[in-house]
Formats: C-alpha cells, sequence, structure tokens
C-alpha cells in the first residue's frame, strides 16, 4: 500500500507541468459545471479546505466567493505551481488528506475536485475529513466514476483492488495519470452514512459516467 501511495503522489511531481498544461487548455468541463452549482449560499468568512487542490485551480474562484481558502496537496510540485499562480492564497501545505495537521472541528467546508479517489485508504480518509469539519459543515467532492474505472481496467473484475493507467480522455491535450481501484460501497460505506447526512448525489452525462458528485454534511 505504501508503494501504492508514493507512486500515486509522485506522479505529478513528474508529469505536473503537462497536466497542468492539459487542465489550463479545457474548457469548464461538465463536473466542474455540476460542482460550482452546488456552491450554494455565501462562503464570507468560512474557512473552507480544498484538499487536493492540485495547481490551484479553483482557490482563486473560492477566495472570490469570500472564504479564508487552505489548500493541501500531497505533491510538493503541484503546490510549487499554487502558490506561483495564486499568490494571494497563503494557506497551502504539502499533506494528504488522510493524514491532516489542522485542529478538530477546523473547517466550515471541505471541498475535493478530482482528488479524492487518488487515496488508498478511503475510510481513513474521510475519518479524517470528518474530524476537521465542524458540525454542520459541508464536504462537496467530485470523484471519479467507478463504472468509469471499471470499464477502462484492464481487470474486469470490479472488487479487485489495483493501481491502474489511464489517458484522461476530455482533456485537450492528452495526460496519462495513474490511481488506486475503488467502489461505491467505499465512498457510501456504513461509517460515512452514520457520520455524514448525504445532501446531494450528482452522475456524470457520458454514455458510461466519468465522474461522480457527492455533497455531504457533517452529523
Amino acid at each position: 500500500m505504501g508503494r501504492v501511495r508514493r507512486s500515486v503522489t509522485t506522479q505529478y511531481d513528474q508529469v505536473g507541468e503537462q497536466f497542468l498544461r492539459a487542465q489550463r487548455a479545457a474548457p469548464v468541463r461538465a463536473h466542474r459545471q455540476a460542482f460550482r452549482a452546488r456552491m450554494r449560499g455565501s462562503l464570507a468568512g468560512k474557512r473552507l479546505l480544498d484538499a487536493g487542490c492540485g495547481y490551484g485551480h479553483d482557490l482563486a474562484y473560492f477566495a472570490r466567493r469570500g472564504a479564508v481558502v487552505y489548500g493541501i496537496d500531497p505533491s510538493a510540485a503541484m503546490i510549487t505551481a499554487a502558490r506561483r499562480l495564486n499568490p494571494t492564497v497563503t494557506d497551502l501545505s504539502v499533506q494528504p488528506v488522510q493524514r491532516m495537521t489542522f485542529r478538530n472541528r477546523f473547517f466550515d467546508v471541505v471541498v475535493s475536485i478530482y482528488a479524492l479517489h487518488n487515496a488508498p485508504n478511503l475510510r481513513q480518509a474521510f475519518r479524517e475529513l470528518h474530524r476537521i469539519l465542524k458540525p454542520g459543515g459541508i464536504l462537496l467532492y467530485v470523484v471519479q466514476h467507478p463504472l468509469f474505472i471499471f470499464q477502462a481496467r484492464k481487470t474486469k473484475r470490479y472488487h479487485a483492488r489495483e493501481t491502474y493507467s489511464f489517458t484522461i480522455p476530455d482533456m485537450a491535450t492528452p495526460c496519462t495519470i495513474r490511481q488506486p481501484t475503488h467502489t461505491f460501497s467505499e465512498y457510501f460505506n456504513p461509517y460515512v452514512l452514520d457520520r455524514f447526512e448525504v445532501l446531494d448525489f450528482v452522475e456524470g452525462r457520458e454514455p458510461v459516467p466519468m465522474w461522480l458528485l457527492v455533497k455531504l454534511r457533517r452529523r
């Protein structure tokens, strides 16, 4: 498992600039449109964490909405890029979502866009996300759809645990990445359902849905 975590994390130190160029060349994609449509209400003065912020694509958007913005990513290269592209966002740090240094009940909102699925241990990730959120706090995340992952895998065993490589299909410049596989039951396991209320659940409209969006409220 340690090798999987290092492999997924360090890939962005190696392909980070390619990934950044591909992302910035792409239009606002459907998953991000769906995500922003669900960022309702005022963020003014609220502590918001972008968990897996990458190069900081959305940090300025959250800041414009009035949030006190924090960002983390396990890749040092991505945090370096985020600092360069978002000089006014100062609370950026290199750390994994499975083991964060923030104190308990610190954040009003935690968001994660195409990052949470990189956590090899989702139960531990949700444990940490629950820990750092205030009661009533919102967790809004987008991940690769398990069906899309299953369709893309060479090993046609849904529950098999593996790390696989694929080329992101809807980016202007092709970019190949690796990530661990997950199932629906990992995102909606008893630990999650006992500690969060499900507010919204949206799937991509592609023939095989590419993404899954979930909005939760901490109990």
